[in-house]
């Protein structure tokens, strides 16, 4: 009798289980306090998974907070910047005000 050993699933090869966090490494990620994460977590603004029917203790994987994270990020940055091609309403107007010299030579006639 020979000792085999067990075949590895292939799904379980592709796809490693992550490890869930507690509220502080979470904070300690996202750069925010404990409380706010919680609060986030309670509203469903934080990607975050509620433990026991009490819904007072949560997890929260690393993975899916970066995405929040990442997304948050790019939707700022696209409400500041303007679409290639267009222009902001309140820059289409060119201001024609002459400037005015600042030099004393003027200032004394």
């Amino acid at each position: 009798m020979s000792i085999q050993p067990t075949p590895i699933n292939p799904l379980e090869s592709l796809y490693p289980v992550e490890a869930p966090v507690g509220p502080q490494d979470a904070a300690r990620f996202l750069k925010m306090h404990t409380k706010t994460v919680l609060r986030k977590a309670r509203s469903g603004t934080l990607p975050a998974h509620p433990v026991g029917k009490d819904r007072k203790r949560w997890h929260f994987y690393l993975s899916e907070l970066d995405d929040w994270l990442r997304s948050q990020v790019i939707a700022d940055c696209h409400l500041r910047r303007p679409v290639e091609g267009t222009t902001l309403p309140h820059r289409t107007q060119v201001s024609l005000v002459p400037l005015r010299s600042t030099s004393k030579s003027q200032d004394a006639c």
